[in-house]
């Protein structure tokens, strides 16, 4: 049971023992995962609602064995009777069984898992484990956000500004001569670079080298556009490239086709666009 009033005013051989060898409070909930709540309540000789007669009993067993007390003089000192066991008829027992029964310990791991699981369904604890929760959530929404923002900035750098009003299907566009009859065609850099776009009439396999590394090599779906920039030349290759609507240096070309000519390869400088057959 736990302690009364008249247990108040002894002296606590748990806790003189403790102090004695330099142990404190915390060093004991360690070693023997007694609550703090119910070690305090021991020494001091108070009750806690919520510690039954049983645990009670136990915590001071595993309180005095820690300690290294007698744990019989440890219960009369608090004022707890030692458990009883009734004698058992000798006809009644197998030979083998014939011992002294040993008193029930408590069970530590189910003590730990209570407490364990009523400190979890703490209002406190519940409100932080939400909110950590919450923050993962929005962690990942902020990634999913950044990949988003990241691909659409690329986007635009692949399609430069002039583009948009290139292909813009309600801009009025005069053509280039028609380029079909000429190997080569002037087109000079503004700006030191070469720069060209292509939008694709009809699904065209396309290799595209800027400076001689390959920066673009698949199938151009109708309709689609692309661009690219280059510090000396851009070279196209593939089939059907003289369907290609195409910008060079900012200048608008047109397509190179025309009759039955197939075109195989195109350069592309700062002068201009160059036919390779």
């Amino acid at each position: 049971m736990p302690p009364t009033d008249s247990n108040k005013e002894k002296p606590s051989i748990l806790k003189d023992t403790r102090e004695a060898k330099g142990l404190t409070l915390d060093i004991v909930h360690e070693a023997t995962k007694i609550p703090l709540d119910a070690l305090k309540a021991i020494e001091e000789g108070y009750s806690v609602r919520s510690l039954s007669p049983f645990y009670y009993r136990g915590f001071i067993k595993i309180y005095a064995e820690f300690l290294g007390l007698d744990v019989g003089e440890t219960y009369k000192h608090y004022g707890i009777d030692q458990p009883s066991v009734k004698p058992v008829p000798s006809s009644v027992l197998p030979v083998k069984s014939r011992r002294p029964s040993a008193p029930a310990e408590p069970n530590v791991f189910l003590e730990q898992l209570q407490e364990g699981m009523a400190f979890i369904f703490k209002p406190k604890t519940l409100m932080l484990i939400v909110k950590i929760i919450g923050f993962l959530i929005l962690i990942i929404l902020l990634f999913k956000m950044a990949g988003c923002v990241a691909s659409h900035l690329h986007k635009k750098e692949m399609s430069p500004k002039r583009q948009a009003g290139f292909y813009a299907p309600d801009r009025r566009v005069t053509a280039a001569p028609e380029a079909s009859h000429h190997e080569s065609v002037q087109a000079p850099s503004d700006n030191n670079k070469v720069e060209v776009a292509v939008r694709a009439d009809r699904d065209t396999w396309l290799q595209v080298k800027a400076d001689g590394h390959v920066v673009f090599q698949m199938t151009l779906s109708k309709g689609s556009m692309e661009s690219w920039s280059a510090d000396e030349r851009i070279e196209l290759s593939g089939r059907d490239i003289e369907q290609l609507d195409m910008e060079v240096n900012g200048k608008h070309v047109g397509s190179l086709g025309g009759g039955e000519r197939r075109i195989r390869k195109v350069l592309v400088t700062q002068e201009g666009l160059t036919v390779k057959k």
